[in-house]
């Protein structure tokens, strides 16, 4: 191929997608399609024939550095008589840097001697440009995993750990091929797979588990099991796994829910005193009496002193409620009378809110229930005393409690139901009022709600809530009326 012919070929070159250049044995351009001269800005020498870069054009590796004019491609070919094979070069200009794959092979004369090159190039710009960014999206991001506390895992549907961002320091072989169960509490274990089933079925899971800490012991992981490739229809192959060690925080959550309580008993401490003066001033009026010159000895002097008894034993029972308050709750559950509890709650709680409230109880045949005393006297004041909070604007006929029975034999649950008239609560809000620091009120530290979610779950029970804009908000605690055979880990949580 001595040549290439523009009026032979010129328009079939131009619609072809890329560059099209023919080099003489000279080093000359001799020809180039209109995408060579567009990309490469040529002009053509009406006396020469050739065509020429104007502005010159600097030349980039593909990694960026400078690349040697005398290894362009069809100087190569020139210079050996060798095809050269694809490279990715840049070209810097006024334009700006633009990147192409070039190609050259020789042409050769009619007596078969060398007679120039033949070169062709494709513009590569956005692609290169595009593999740039998503390789540095992809290195920003493998730094960002494997510098975040949280372990980030790929596993596949038989739970297999395929992928890891980094794990244990104490671990000296690589957790990448075992089963992730393995690093689960074996008490959780058949709770986490069933999270795990949820995840294949294309469900976002999210909870609180027991595994393997840092130190080789016990360590609570905030997880998030998401489906990598669900597709409806079509087998989920893969789970990503996104778990955070909370240890330290639910035993930060433990502390400040022991504050809280004990917070609980000094706001209640002045209403108590109140309830305590009226009993006591008849105590001291009767023995006033008792002991005066007035009281003549008899019938008279019995009744007052019967009568300061009776005083006195309220006052007992005021310090014996206050007591029974005040203790930690231990972890060991026993059956409890609900009825005798919420009683309790609403004497403590009453003197500060029943001023303003009416109550409605109605707890009539209720069985007993696994629980310990302190903690669910403390869950029912929160609830008694956020209820009458949140119905403070109210007219005083409108404030009214409401506490009655649910249950659900075949799960074996008693539910105790604490509805309020108030305004409700914000549907955006509602999935919120669980979360520690949540709160919408002017003060308050947000924790009340969790600590009482959490300390029933400790308890073996849960508590529900439904709410409607203007007509008020139901929270129903539900309790076990059966102990579990199955022993599992006290959690580090918050306890009130």
């Amino acid at each position: 191929m001595a040549s290439v012919e523009p009026s032979e070929f010129g328009p079939l070159l131009d619609a072809v997608p890329g560059g099209i250049l023919h080099i003489d044995r000279a080093g000359a351009c001799v020809y180039a399609n209109a995408e060579a001269v567009r990309e490469l800005s040529l002009v053509r020498d009406p006396e020469t024939g050739t065509y020429l870069a104007r502005p010159a054009i600097e030349w980039l590796s593909e990694d960026g550095s400078p690349f040697p004019r005398t290894e362009l491609p069809a100087l190569h070919v020139l210079a050996t008589g060798q095809s050269q094979p694809p490279r990715t070069l840049g070209l810097r200009s006024e334009r700006g840097v633009r990147w192409a794959i070039f190609r050259a092979v020789p042409t050769h004369d009619a007596s078969g001697a060398l007679s120039g090159a033949f070169v062709t190039f494709l513009d590569v710009t956005e692609q290169k440009r595009a593999a740039e960014e998503r390789s540095q999206s992809e290195a920003m991001w493998r730094s960002l995993a494997s510098n975040i506390p949280d372990f980030i895992l790929l596993v596949d549907r038989e739970r297999k750990i395929m992928s890891v961002n980094h794990q244990l320091p104490d671990l000296t072989t690589t957790i990448v091929g075992m089963r992730i169960d393995d690093f689960q509490h074996e008490d959780y274990r058949a709770e986490w797979q069933q999270h795990f089933e949820a995840a294949l079925a294309g469900t976002k899971t999210r909870f609180e588990t027991l595994g393997i800490g840092a130190d080789g012991g016990n360590a609570w992981y905030e997880t998030i099991l998401v489906p990598v490739d669900f597709v409806e229809g079509k087998r989920t192959e893969h789970v990503l796994v996104v778990a955070r060690d909370i240890t330290a925080r639910r035993a930060m959550l433990k502390g400040l829910a022991e504050k809280e309580r004990l917070a609980s008993v000094g706001m209640l401490s002045a209403s108590v005193a109140h309830e305590i003066m009226n009993p006591l001033t008849y105590v001291m009026a009767n023995l006033d009496f008792a002991l005066s010159d007035r009281c003549p000895p008899g019938a008279r002097m019995t009744k007052a002193l019967l009568d300061a008894r009776e005083g006195a034993a309220r006052m007992q029972q005021i310090a014996r409620d206050l007591r029974s308050l005040g203790r930690a709750g231990a972890e060991e559950l026993f059956y409890v009378d609900v009825r005798a509890i919420v009683e309790t709650a609403l004497r403590l709680a009453g003197p500060e809110i029943a001023r303003s409230v009416t109550f409605a109880v109605d707890l009539t045949d209720i069985p007993g229930v696994l629980a310990s005393e302190s903690r669910l006297c403390q869950v029912f004041i929160n609830l008694f005393v956020n209820a009458a909070q949140a119905m403070g604007d109210l007219p005083a006929g409108e404030r009214q409690i409401r506490v009655q029975m649910r249950s659900d034999e075949s799960a074996g649950l008693v539910g105790i139901e604490v509805a309020d008239t108030g305004p409700g609560i914000d549907p955006t809000n509602l999935g919120r009022i669980f979360e520690p620091f949540f709160t919408t009120k002017r003060t308050g530290t947000g924790l009340g709600l969790s600590i009482t979610r959490d300390s029933l779950e400790q308890m073996g029970g849960r508590i529900d809530v439904t709410s409607e804009p203007g007509r008020g908000t139901t929270f129903v605690v539900w309790l076990s009326t059966r102990r579990q055979h199955t022993k599992r880990p006290a959690p580090v949580s918050s306890t009130v």
